[in-house]
């Protein structure tokens, strides 16, 4: 039997520069109500199928992000926190990503959400989400504990979410 040696961290170099880690990493913050405000949104393929056509997917996911507790008045730091809200979609259009387009049923979350916020002027708010950008919300923030597959995360995978925007900040 041959000799294994064990290499310690501090002897070895620390490579840096061969990887680039894109995306917004998912932050974990104690559950609760924050102010928040909603920094950019972005559709994805994510659970899609093949549409009708090339430039259509049908399902997908429209992805709110917002930048929680902006003035820090919940004592979450200075440093910058950007969690998400998802919601379905009927279809995506292609290319989807930042500021993508989609069909959301008229009964969906996201039809709810902004008769909810706009009582009277929902159906001409809610055609673009560019309508809720910039603006101070109270939002509630739960911590994802399970994954798609109903399947337990391991406690340094847990992330926070946002699950329901309250009101108007």
């Amino acid at each position: 039997m041959s000799k294994v040696a064990v290499l310690k961290p501090p002897n070895q170099p620390l490579y840096e520069d061969d990887c680039v880690v894109e995306g917004l990493d998912y932050p974990l913050i104690t559950d609760g109500r924050y102010e928040a405000v909603l920094t950019s949104y972005e559709t994805s393929t994510r659970f899609c199928k093949k549409g009708k056509s090339s430039k259509i997917r049908d399902g997908g996911k429209i992805y709110f992000h917002f930048h929680i507790d902006p003035y820090n008045n919940a004592g979450v730091g200075n440093e910058k926190v950007v969690v998400f809200m998802a919601f379905n979609a009927k279809e995506i259009n292609m290319p989807a990503g930042k500021n993508g387009k989609f069909k959301v049923g008229a009964r969906s979350n996201y039809a709810k959400l902004f008769s909810k916020l706009f009582p009277g002027d929902a159906k001409r708010q809610r055609r673009s989400p560019k309508n809720l950008l910039k603006k101070l919300f109270m939002v509630r923030v739960r911590t994802v504990r399970i994954n798609e597959k109903q399947k337990p995360l391991a406690e340094y995978e847990k992330y926070s979410v946002v699950d329901e925007i309250i009101d108007f900040g």
